[in-house]
C-alpha cells in the first residue's frame, strides 16, 4: 500500500443545495422615531443654509453625507428609504471617525441630491408621510446626521510639512454632469485640465493625477463634488531593491525545452543577451521609453524568480533544469515624456496598459506586479491599480477562466505603524499577496524587517497573504541581472514572482489545477502557527516543494471543490469521513475558501460586493430545541431516549432547529463583530476544528452566499480544499472515501514534459 495517493478532485459532485434560516437577536436602536426626525429636518435647513451661503463651491447636484451611528455598518441599515422614490441617488460609502478624540469609527454613505430633491426630503420628514413605513423608520433610527464631508476628510495622506507635489484626486460619480464637474474642478482650483490624466469609470468615480502646490489643494478641499486627494509618488523606479553582490551565471540545460504554461509580466522589460532567459520570455515594449539598466535589471530580476525562484548555490559550472513555466514580458517603465498628459503620468499609463494586456491576452491567466504606488493603502480609498486588478480578475466571460495576480507586498515594512502596511494593489481582494521573509543564523524563517504587513483593507483583511523568500543582506536572494550574470538582491519584488512561479508549477503538474485553485492549495497549505492568519505573516509561509500539495497520505486526505452560488442561496459540502464515529481518538479538519467577486470601486468599506459564509457541523443527528423565554435543549437523534424528549418539546411549542448544531457556535450576529472574527466580506477563509472521532457523523460545511443592494442575485466563484486528518483509522481513509464517494477521483498528475515544446 502506498503512503502518498494524489489529491482528490469533484468535491462539488457532492454538493447539495440548502435551505438555511437565520435568525438574530432583537435590535436596539440608538435614537427614537420622533428625535430622530426633528434632528435630521435641522441637518438639512442647515446644509442648505451652507448652499446659500456659498461655503463651498457646489454642482447642480450635490453630495451629502448620511453618517450611521457606531455598530450599524450591516447592508440592512443602508439609509435606502432615504433615496426611495426619488431622484436621489446612493453614490458610495466609507468609515468616519465619530470624533477627533477617539477612534471609534461609524459608517458613512455620499448620497446625490439637487436643492429640490433636499427641500422634498425636508418635506417627507415634516408631514410625517413615511411615518407608516417600518423600514423607513428604522433605518432613521440609526442616523448619526446628514452633513457635508469636512475639508479634513478629504485630505489623505499629507505629512503637515507639504508644500507641492504630485497628487491623486478622485470625484464623486455625478452621472451626466460628469464633464462639466471635472471642468469646474480646474476653474476651481486654477490648474489646467492639459496638465492632467484623467480616467472615469461608467457611473463611477473620476481619477485624476495632476501636480499642486498647497494654495490649490486649500481651494480643491472646499470643492463638494471632490471625494479625496492624496499624494502620489509617479516614479516607478524609485522603489526598486537591487543588489550588490555579482557573480557568473549558471549554464542552460544540455537540451532546451519551452512550457506552453505562460505567465505574464508587467515590469521594467528584458534585454535579448540574457542567456539563462533569452529561451523562455518573450518581450513587448509596451512605452516609447528608453529603458534603463536598473528597470532591465529589475525585470530580468523578476523573470528569473518566476522561472528559477532563488539561484542559491548555483555557480557558473552548474546548469539549470528546464523551466516548466515561460514569461510573457511587459515592459510598462520607464515612459518617455511627450507633453500629452494623459499618457506622461506614467503610474495611469501602466495601468491603461495592463487593462489592455490582460483583456486581450485570453492565453495568459497568471500575471506577477512587483510595483505600484509608493506609500501604505489608505481604508477610505481605493487606488485605481487596485480597483482595475480586482476587476480584470472578476470580469471574463461566462465559462473563462479567471486571470490570478501574484502581487509584490511592498517593501516600507521598517516604517511606523500605519505607514509600513502593504501597498497597492497588493490590498486586492481577488489576488494573492506576497510578503518576504528570510533566514536568521539558526536557519529558522522570519518576516524580512523591510516587507510591508498587514492589516489589509475590508474584504481582504489578512495582508499579505503569504510570506516567500525574498532575501536580506544576510541571505540575498540570488537573481538573474541583465547579461550573463547573478546577483543578491532583496525584497518583496522577488518574492512575488517566485510565488507566481510556483502556482505556473502547479498548474503545469495538473490541468485540473486553475490559477486560483492554485490560490486556494497554497494558502490552505502555508506553514503558521494559526489558521486564521495575522498581520505580520498573512495566513503563513509558502511551502518550498509545492509540488508536495498535491499528494496526501493514507489518512491525510485532501479533497477540492469549485462552483459558483448564487448570492442568497446556501449549499451544502460534505466533508468526507465514512465511519468516523467508530474510530477512537481524535480528527482535524482544515478548510480554505477562496471566492472571486465584484469590487465595488465607489465604497471602500463594502468592497467586496459579494461574500460566502462558512459553518461547520460536526454531526448530522445533533440538533437545538428552542422556545422562547425558555433555554435551549440539545437533542441527539441516535439516542433513544433523546428521540422520545424531542417529542415531547414539540408538543410544548418547542421548535427544532432547522441546520444540526454547529461548532463554533456563533457568538455574535452584529457586523462588526462577524467582520472582526469570523473575516465576513473576506475574499479567503482558513479555519480549522479539532474534535473526538466519536462526535463526528457525516460533519458538512455549510456555504451561504451574500450579496449587497444590486448585487444581491450575483453569482460568486468559489473554490474550496479541504483536508481530513484522522490517524487513528485502521487501514486507510483514503482508499474508503474513495469507496464510498466513487464520483470522487484522484487529480491527473501528468509529466510536465507534456508541457514542453523542444527548442532546436
Amino acid at each position: 500500500m502506498s503512503d502518498k495517493h494524489p489529491i482528490l478532485a469533484n468535491g462539488q459532485y457532492y454538493i447539495d443545495p440548502l435551505v438555511k434560516r437565520t435568525y438574530g437577536g432583537d435590535i436596539e436602536y440608538p435614537h427614537s422615531y420622533e428625535d430622530a426626525k426633528v434632528k435630521l429636518f435641522q441637518d438639512i435647513s442647515d446644509i442648505q443654509d451652507a448652499i446659500v451661503k456659498s461655503e463651498e463651491t457646489f454642482a447642480e447636484q450635490k453630495v451629502v453625507c448620511v453618517r450611521l451611528e457606531p455598530k450599524f455598518e450591516a447592508k440592512s441599515y443602508a439609509p435606502s428609504s432615504l433615496v426611495a422614490g426619488t431622484d436621489m441617488k446612493m453614490i458610495g460609502g466609507r468609515k468616519y471617525k465619530i470624533d477627533a478624540e477617539s477612534d471609534e469609527k461609524g459608517k458613512l454613505y455620499f448620497i446625490r441630491a439637487t436643492n429640490s430633491e433636499l427641500e422634498e426630503l425636508k418635506t417627507t420628514l415634516s408631514t410625517g408621510k413615511k411615518d407608516h413605513v417600518k423600514k423607513w423608520q428604522n433605518q432613521l433610527c440609526t442616523i448619526k446626521s446628514i452633513d457635508l464631508l469636512q475639508p479634513r476628510e478629504k485630505i489623505l495622506g499629507f505629512p503637515d510639512c507639504w508644500q507641492e507635489g504630485d497628487v491623486e484626486v478622485v470625484l464623486h460619480p455625478l452621472g451626466d454632469e460628469e464633464e462639466s464637474v471635472i471642468n469646474d474642478f480646474f476653474a476651481t482650483t486654477g490648474l489646467q485640465k492639459e496638465k492632467a490624466a484623467i480616467r472615469s469609470y461608467d457611473d463611477g468615480l473620476t481619477f485624476m493625477c495632476i501636480h499642486m502646490d498647497i494654495d490649490a489643494r486649500n481651494a480643491a478641499e472646499k470643492y463638494n463634488p471632490l471625494r479625496s486627494i492624496k499624494p502620489i509618488n509617479d516614479d516607478l523606479e524609485d522603489f526598486l531593491r537591487m543588489g550588490a553582490m555579482v557573480a557568473p551565471a549558471p549554464q542552460l540545460p544540455t537540451t532546451i525545452y519551452k512550457s506552453d504554461i505562460k505567465i505574464g509580466v508587467f515590469d521594467g522589460g528584458v534585454q535579448k543577451g540574457t542567456k539563462l532567459l533569452d529561451p523562455f520570455v518573450n518581450g513587448y515594449d509596451m512605452v516609447n521609453g528608453t529603458p534603463t539598466q536598473r528597470s532591465l535589471d529589475h525585470g530580468a530580476g523578476v523573470c528569473s524568480a518566476i522561472l528559477y525562484g532563488s539561484l542559491n548555490g548555483k555557480t557558473e559550472l552548474d546548469r539549470v533544469e528546464n523551466p516548466v513555466v515561460s514569461v510573457e514580458s511587459f515592459r510598462v517603465f520607464p515612459t518617455q515624456k511627450t507633453g500629452d498628459a494623459n499618457a506622461d503620468w506614467q503610474m495611469y499609463s501602466t495601468i491603461d496598459i495592463i487593462e489592455d494586456v490582460v483583456k486581450k491576452r485570453k492565453d495568459i491567466k497568471l500575471y506577477s506586479l512587483s510595483f505600484g504606488p509608493k506609500g501604505a493603502i489608505i481604508d477610505d480609498e481605493i487606488n485605481r491599480f487596485t480597483y482595475v486588478c480586482d476587476k480584470l480578475t472578476y470580469d471574463v466571460d461566462e465559462d473563462e477562466e479567471n486571470p490570478l495576480f501574484c502581487v509584490a507586498a511592498g517593501n516600507d515594512g521598517k516604517l511606523e505603524e500605519p505607514l509600513n502596511r502593504v501597498q497597492s494593489p497588493a490590498d486586492m481582494v481577488n489576488g494573492i499577496s506576497v510578503g518576504s521573509y528570510t533566514f536568521n543564523a539558526l536557519g529558522d524563517k522570519y518576516r524580512a524587517t523591510y516587507s510591508c504587513v498587514g492589516p489589509g483593507r475590508e474584504g481582504a483583511k489578512i495582508k499579505p497573504d503569504l510570506l516567500e523568500f525574498g532575501g536580506s543582506m544576510d541571505h540575498p536572494f540570488i537573481a538573474l541581472k541583465t547579461g550573463n550574470e547573478m546577483e543578491g538582491v532583496q525584497g518583496t519584488s522577488y518574492s512575488a514572482p517566485a510565488i507566481a512561479g510556483k502556482i505556473g508549477r502547479l498548474m503545469a503538474a495538473s490541468e485540473q489545477i486553475v490559477p486560483h485553485l492554485g490560490r486556494a492549495l497554497l494558502i490552505h497549505n502555508a506553514e503558521s502557527d494559526g489558521c486564521e492568519g495575522n498581520a505580520e505573516e498573512g495566513f503563513g509561509y509558502c511551502i518550498e516543494n509545492v509540488e508536495e500539495v498535491l499528494n496526501c497520505p493514507d489518512n491525510k486526505v485532501t479533497i477540492l471543490y469549485e462552483g459558483e452560488i448564487t448570492s442568497s442561496a446556501s449549499v451544502r459540502l460534505p466533508i468526507f469521513m465514512p465511519d468516523i464515529n467508530g474510530v477512537k481518538g481524535t480528527a482535524n479538519v482544515r478548510w480554505a475558501i477562496c471566492t472571486v467577486v465584484n469590487p465595488n470601486l465607489n465604497d471602500p468599506d463594502a468592497y467586496t460586493n459579494n461574500c460566502i459564509e462558512d459553518t461547520f457541523y460536526p454531526n448530522e443527528m445533533k440538533y437545538t430545541f428552542r422556545k422562547t423565554g425558555h433555554k435551549d435543549v440539545k437533542i441527539d437523534f441516535l439516542i433513544p431516549a433523546d428521540i422520545e424528549r424531542a417529542a415531547q418539546l414539540l408538543k410544548t411549542g418547542y421548535r427544532k432547529s432547522d441546520l444540526p448544531i454547529p461548532k463554533p457556535a456563533r457568538r455574535s450576529f452584529r457586523e462588526a463583530d462577524l467582520r472582526n472574527s469570523d473575516f465576513k466580506w473576506d475574499t479567503i477563509i482558513r479555519k480549522e476544528v479539532s474534535m473526538r472521532c466519536s462526535s463526528l457523523l457525516n460533519p458538512f460545511l455549510s456555504l451561504h452566499a451574500i450579496g449587497r443592494d444590486e448585487y444581491e442575485h450575483e453569482k460568486i466563484k468559489y473554490f474550496v480544499v479541504i483536508t481530513v486528518d484522522a490517524p487513528n483509522v485502521e487501514g486507510s481513509l483514503y482508499d474508503n472515501i474513495l469507496q464510498t464517494y466513487p464520483e470522487l477521483v484522484p487529480i491527473q498528475i501528468q509529466n510536465t514534459n507534456r508541457v514542453m515544446t523542444k527548442i532546436e
